[in-house]
């Protein structure tokens, strides 16, 4: 067998990366969430009491986008919304229960899923990094 070419490794881990992506799967919850759902949970994991345009701009997307990803999250108990105090309009977001579960589970899926890459990397040297990321 041919040894691949590099070129083969990025596209064959590109679409085992698409792969992970579109598959809904349990976080230890319970119930399965699309990445759209874990990456929200994660997003406000990171930034507890963050308003709808930060999570867009944490998630990258629009404020529609991020709020429509919201009220599903919410409307199932993964995040909580606050009123801002003196302010009506404004709400922020943080986990509620079954959200610190996920953000969790999802800690453990990245580990393992991204784990060895991360050590393989972690042993390159900076002229390897430098031509990988040339």
């Amino acid at each position: 067998m041919a040894k691949e070419t590099i070129l083969g490794l990025i596209y064959r881990a590109h679409r085992r990366l698409g792969r992970l992506e579109s598959t809904p799967r349990d976080y230890g919850t319970g119930e399965l969430l699309y990445s759209s759902d874990i990456h929200t949970v994660v997003a406000v994991a990171r930034q507890p009491g963050c308003n709808l345009t930060q999570l867009a701009g944490s998630l990258g997307v629009s404020k529609p986008a991020a709020s429509k990803f919201a009220r599903k999250l919410l409307r199932r108990g993964y995040l909580v919304k606050e009123m801002q105090a003196g302010n009506a309009k404004e709400v922020s977001f943080s986990l509620g229960p079954k959200g610190r579960r996920a953000a969790q589970g999802h800690q453990r899926f990245t580990r393992k899923v991204f784990g060895p890459l991360q050590a393989v990397e972690s042993g390159l040297s900076q002229s390897e990094r430098r031509v990988i990321r040339g």
